[in-house]
């Protein structure tokens, strides 16, 4: 009854129509043998956040607002990273929208659900018009209804995978503004072609899981490439990614909310390294860190992780602030900028 009454859980799609080797008639599957958290791990995992030390959130000061707009315009792509896995991306004048939860809980509820540290640094109102919004996957915290609402009559395709076209529809977002796409299928706007690729994840919305399709993509914008894991866990798939779509100038590798009990499904750190070799290297943004509390880890460990391990080099790695245009050709990174913002720096 609540997934009538609430619109935000959206609408699981018509299993008869999707024809795909990734789904076996009732559920998409993975490219390996991949197992999510589960029910018995519960009562242990909520023992674990009652009794957690870990530095669940950042101070209050950890705010923020678009910054260096007037860098636009170059022909050299520019990226905003708007939290989590939310980046706006610009080139010529002309926007992609990555996973843009720009809500403020990663829920259907208003009242309940992991809440963001703040707001976006540029609300959903406040974006520009997008060539295509491009989504990895349907869970709460990449696909938000109220973002949704507020950007439908912006975008001008929405690239979604397999079976996320009917929560799109049912929340108001026209037939021609929806491309549902399988791994490998591609969709050209312009001189820019966009790829879904494979990721080890799962879908889901309310009590489905896995009736609909999730995706990494290649975002081939004529003179540059740009890899988007979006969120997954570690892989061999990536290797094939980089051979068969790349070299990548860019990488977006998601590199927070691991646990054990559910490793399979979200990198941590050194495997989201791991994943950046496979796919050839390049440049590293990490994304999925710094916006939810989604794990026992604290907010910032990720990162913290990430900017110790000796297998990325510090030119390899690029930290811009939530908001912050940048060009990450030039792009000179400061990446110990969030200790500025963790009480457990601040004492020390």
């Amino acid at each position: 009854m609540i997934k009538y009454l609430n619109p935000a859980i959206g609408r699981a799609p018509d299993a008869s129509t999707i024809n795909s080797p990734n789904f076996d008639g009732k559920l998409f599957i993975n490219p390996v043998p991949t197992k999510a958290g589960t029910l018995k791990d519960g009562p242990k995992i909520a023992r674990d956040y009652l009794t957690r030390k870990a530095e669940g959130t950042p101070l209050k000061s950890y705010q923020f607002s678009e910054t260096n707009r007037d860098s636009l315009g170059n022909g050299r792509a520019h990226l905003n990273w708007l939290g989590h896995a939310a980046v706006l991306i610009e080139k010529n004048g002309k926007y992609l929208l990555l996973d843009p939860m720009l809500g403020e809980r990663a829920s259907p509820f208003s009242f309940m659900g992991p809440k963001r540290f703040n707001p976006s640094p540029i609300l959903a109102r406040d974006l520009p018009k997008v060539e295509a919004m491009v989504l990895s996957h349907d869970h709460y915290d990449h696909l938000d209804y109220e973002t949704i609402i507020q950007i439908k009559n912006k975008v001008g395709v929405f690239l979604v995978p397999l079976g996320v076209g009917n929560t799109l529809r049912h929340w108001g977002v026209a037939e021609e503004q929806i491309k549902e796409m399988d791994w490998h299928d591609s969709h050209q706007i312009g001189d820019w072609n966009i790829i879904a690729t494979p990721a080890r994840h799962f879908s889901g919305r309310y009590l489905t899981q896995n009736n609909t399709l999730w995706a990494s993509w290649v975002l081939d914008l004529a003179d540059e490439k740009i890899y988007f894991g979006g969120d997954t866990g570690i892989f061999d798939g990536f290797r094939a990614i980089g051979q068969q779509y790349g070299p990548f100038d860019l990488s977006l590798m998601p590199i927070g909310a691991y646990n054990e009990s559910w490793h399979d499904i979200h990198m941590d750190p050194i495997e989201a390294i791991d994943a950046f070799d496979q796919v050839g290297r390049g440049m590293f943004i990490p994304i999925h860190w710094g916006t939810f509390d989604l794990a026992l880890h604290s907010w910032y460990e990720p990162v913290k992780l990430l900017v110790e391990s000796k297998d990325i080099q510090p030119d390899e790695l690029i930290m811009p602030l939530p908001g912050e245009w940048i060009d990450y050709r030039t792009y000179q990174s400061n990446h110990e900028w969030w200790k500025s913002y963790s009480k457990d720096f601040q004492a020390q």
